[in-house]
């Protein structure tokens, strides 16, 4: 896994108000049915980011919230927010790869809970 090197103040700040960006456009696009799954996995991988870069001065450059979560760096609680919602963090990785390659749509229901745990995981990291 290569890692982003050390971190300074400025890009770990700028990673956690990213991932309230994603996280914004998560909310939004609920409303107006668009890729709201995709903005979720982004809000989650950013505060990802931002918890080990804050925690260990560095992040693994990575995509995938699994391999986010498995740095020992991450919180405890965040291993255990990562175990029972494993279902969705996994769905949010096809969307992250849904919205760059062959096109997928989620269900209202499905958006809704996608959001609902990024809102808990960014909720827990900043």
């Amino acid at each position: 896994m290569v890692l982003r090197g050390v971190v300074g103040r400025e890009e770990v700040e700028i990673l956690r108000e990213r991932a309230l960006m994603f996280l914004a456009a998560a909310r939004d696009d609920l409303r107006a049915g668009r890729v709201a799954a995709f903005h979720a996995e982004q809000a989650c991988q950013l505060a990802l980011k931002y918890v080990l870069a804050s925690r260990a001065g560095y992040y693994p450059h990575a995509h995938s919230l699994r391999r986010l979560f498995e740095v020992r760096a991450v919180k405890p609680e965040l291993w255990s927010l990562y175990e029972s919602h494993m279902f969705a963090f996994e769905v949010m990785e096809d969307a992250y790869l849904g919205a760059k390659y062959p096109p997928r749509r989620y269900s209202r229901d499905v958006a809704e809970h996608l959001v609902k745990v990024a809102e808990e995981l960014v909720a827990l990291c900043t």
